[in-house]
């Protein structure tokens, strides 16, 4: 085995002209159509889903609502690990204000949680108290003017719900705090960051927004929702989080079919993120028909024509979590900062090294190596990357893990 160093240094290049790593996650909802009608991340609803899009995801999302085990939430993590993929979870406290957690009511249950999540083999990502910005929607929710939720305590719930992972010696989840995209008030204001914890208490910060189009009606919904670009949808929010010094993605977003062109608003989404929301890492796409609009990914031939197009000028990430997991094609995550590549033939080969972000960090190449096996050097960190190794035959990008 050859090894080749390969030091990280910062270059400083416009993402306008650099297409950004993105990495592709959803709720597979009902996109799959699957005879059993099972809305959850079965194996066969995810690989269906998979099909679908014709791109394997980066991550899985799953919807567990207190007080969901952690031996029912594991069942969907090893559904995701098996299809080299992160689970995130939108993890609910239905029947919770932020009082309650702070003092103390679901302990038992969060302790409980976290003892028996310590020992599990791959990364997870938990995200809860989500959309608290959103209105009334969830007990938790600061909009909420018949509830005692402030900014405050519910900032001061997801740190005591993290402080008990911490103290009970969990280091295998990742914390995501989630702002709405608009600010809605059941009578309390709202604001896009009141709510954030602090940057020691958070992983990934994320947005939720949708285009409702002309979907909701004063008839059906007693308010009227119109058309909107992603651009629309999301600027408000993306500048306010954007200061935030942490990787930043969408975790729900989709488009109705109603009152514009849902293809190509797909297609305008996608094409904006380098232009107008260079720090989005992630879009998840929340691929499901509900009470608010028929958001799957295939309403029509030619949206879901649009979504397999888009995601497709995106490599699929290999690698699970923090774990230096071995892939199935030619380059393979290893401990230490190293990547393991296993050639066939004698290729030229290059090496991009992207942050979360999409930012360029690093452009090598390596030139022409023999056939065999090489440990390519990339040098210890404390942040995610994404490393794109490419071939003249060959590409394949890996989410390495932290040193």
């Amino acid at each position: 085995m050859k090894s080749i160093s390969l030091a990280v240094t910062v270059a400083a290049l416009s993402l306008a002209s650099q297409a950004p790593a993105l990495q592709i996650g959803a709720w597979v909802g009902n996109a799959s159509d699957t005879s059993s009608g099972s809305l959850l991340p079965t194996q066969d609803n995810v690989q269906a889903f998979v099909q679908l899009q014709g791109r394997k995801l980066d991550y899985v999302q799953y919807y567990a609502i207190w007080p969901a085990s952690w031996a029912s939430v594991r069942t969907y993590a090893n559904i995701a690990a098996n299809n080299n993929a992160t689970l995130f979870v939108t993890w609910q406290p239905d029947g919770y204000t932020a009082p309650d957690i702070n003092s103390g009511k679901a302990d038992a249950y969060l302790k409980k949680f976290a003892r028996d999540m310590k020992s599990y083999g791959h990364e997870v990502w938990l995200r809860p108290l989500h959309e608290a910005n959103g209105g009334d929607w969830y007990p938790w929710a600061v909009g909420n003017s018949s509830l005692a939720n402030t900014n405050e305590n519910v900032a001061e719930a997801f740190r005591h719900i993290v402080k008990i992972f911490r103290d009970s010696g969990v280091t295998n989840v990742k914390w995501v705090w989630n702002t709405n995209g608009e600010n809605a008030s059941g009578g309390n204001p709202t604001s896009f960051t009141g709510t954030y914890p602090g940057d020691d208490w958070v992983d990934y910060i994320s947005i939720d927004c949708y285009n409702f189009g002309t979907f909701h009606t004063v008839a059906n919904s007693g308010w009227t929702s119109s058309w909107r670009s992603f651009t629309q949808a999301y600027k408000p929010a993306y500048t306010a989080l954007a200061t935030i010094n942490k990787p930043l993605f969408v975790a729900e977003f989709s488009s109705s079919e109603l009152g514009g062109n849902k293809a190509q608003w797909y297609r305008d989404a996608f094409a904006s993120l380098s232009t107008n929301f260079p720090r989005f890492f992630a879009l998840m796409v929340f691929s499901m028909n509900d009470d608010n609009g028929d958001w799957r990914i295939n309403t029509t031939d030619a949206s879901l024509q649009a979504w397999k197009d888009c995601v497709a000028a995106y490599a699929p990430t290999t690698g699970v979590g923090e774990a230096a997991s071995r892939s199935s094609g030619f380059a393979h995550p290893m401990a230490g900062g190293r990547v393991l590549l296993d050639l066939a033939n004698t290729e030229h080969v290059h090496v991009r090294i992207h942050d979360l972000r999409g930012a360029l960090l690093e452009d090598r190449d390596l030139g022409v190596l023999e056939a065999g096996s090489h440990a390519v050097e990339l040098g210890k960190s404390k942040a995610l990357r994404l490393v794109e190794v490419t071939t003249s035959t060959h590409r394949e990008v890996l989410r390495l893990g932290l040193n």
